[in-house]
């Protein structure tokens, strides 16, 4: 039988000031743009008085985020919100995790991903005008981290696992001066989070190798099970210690059903065999690693062996986007970092990243992250400034 979820509303957003109009607001705690809750608020599908309710100031955006707290390093949060003012803040300092997406209402519906929190980075973030989303988030720390997110490179593919033990390994040896007992040994030293970001730049940053920057950014369509679960999170019909047991159980059970997805063997929505899943990855690392001159889509289809209807529908299933879209946000990515963590011109950036006209660059950068490149770079550059000379 179907089963059919009816979505509570958020109030309707206001339209959006032209991105260069105006102030980008800087926030230096969380506390700035997210308050404090209701565990009764008719928006949530059910709450606690354990949960821990925020709701998103009026001045960035509208919504609310629900965290509860499950287990010793498991956490599940409900996100219900729209961003409709970009804004920059000093994210708050935390211990390393690792956290499972589960999109289900908004521009990646139907999708799901994982991305590792392992370094605290200095300075701001900056986070981006969008249109309402809900989604289940599953965040594991402690213990649980180390576990997941070793099964998670298993699940990657070998080109892959090896960058990660590689850039760990050199990372232990950087910091401890001796090498580790194994390349996991490695990983678990970095996911133990006696290693920040500073500690790591130079020749040996995993953002300059792109194929390791992709990861935590791999997308898989959630199957039926999945959508199931997340069904069962959001109607939980429990209360008290049943409702934290029983939400901890089906949060770990939709974990691992993504981590399925993962598998090659792993049969997914469009029939892809192990041999052309090996053949989207390729792809997206020849794209990842060709930024100044990538190939046409007809090409790459050829370099790898694919037609183009395969290809296509392949970068759908394990990006969750289009070749070209992947392309961009690979170039607009890497420029947002070397925005906030290098002192390079803007037109050297974008040149970097693949755009042979600043003009062109600017026009692309504003409309993915909503503001210019210029004024995320002026703008990190004044926040940064005043916490170096206080260092």
């Amino acid at each position: 039988m179907m089963q059919i979820i009816i979505i509570k509303p958020i109030a309707a957003v206001c339209p959006l000031p032209p991105a260069d109009t105006m102030a980008i607001p800087f926030f230096n705690q969380k506390s700035d743009y997210l308050h404090p809750g209701d565990p009764g608020d008719p928006r949530l599908f059910h709450a606690d008085p354990s949960d821990q309710i925020l709701v998103w100031s009026p001045q960035v955006g509208d919504g609310y985020q629900q965290i509860i707290p499950l287990q010793a390093g498991l956490t599940l949060a409900i996100l219900d919100c729209s961003i409709h003012r970009t804004f920059s803040y000093r994210p708050p300092r935390q211990s390393p995790f690792l956290e499972f997406e589960f999109q289900f209402e908004g521009p990646a519906a139907g999708q799901s991903t994982f991305v590792p929190h392992v370094f605290q980075r200095d300075g701001a973030s900056v986070r981006t005008v969008h249109r309402r989303e809900l989604k289940i988030e599953v965040l594991l720390a402690g213990p649980l981290l180390k576990s997941y997110a070793h099964t998670v490179v298993e699940h990657l593919p070998p080109q892959d696992q090896a960058t990660l033990y590689s850039w760990a390994s050199q990372v232990y040896r950087d910091q401890r001066g001796d090498t580790a007992k194994s390349p996991q040994a490695a990983f678990d030293y970095v996911l133990s989070g006696a290693v920040t970001a500073s500690q790591i730049s130079g020749s040996d940053d995993p953002f300059k190798d792109l194929g390791l920057y992709q990861f935590g950014h791999f997308w898989r369509s959630q199957t039926a099970d999945m959508r199931q679960v997340i069904h069962q999170i959001l109607h939980c019909p429990h209360r008290g210690q049943l409702r934290q047991s029983y939400l901890a159980e089906r949060s770990l059970e939709l974990v691992e059903l993504m981590l399925a997805r993962f598998s090659h063997s792993e049969a997914i929505s469009y029939p892809l065999i192990a041999e052309d899943l090996d053949r989207i990855y390729a792809a997206g690392r020849i794209l990842a690693g060709c930024l100044n001159d990538p190939p046409s889509v007809a090409t790459l289809a050829r370099l790898v062996g694919l037609n183009r209807l395969k290809l296509n529908h392949g970068f759908r299933q394990v990006y969750g986007t289009t070749p070209f879209r992947f392309l961009k946000s690979c170039r607009l990515s890497l420029a947002q970092h070397l925005l906030t963590t290098s002192d390079l011109d803007v037109e050297v950036i974008a040149h970097q990243v693949g755009y042979t006209s600043r003009s062109n660059f600017a026009s692309a950068f504003r409309q993915w992250f909503g503001l210019n490149p210029k004024a995320l770079q002026l703008h990190h550059r004044s926040v940064s400034q005043p916490q170096s000379r206080a260092s």
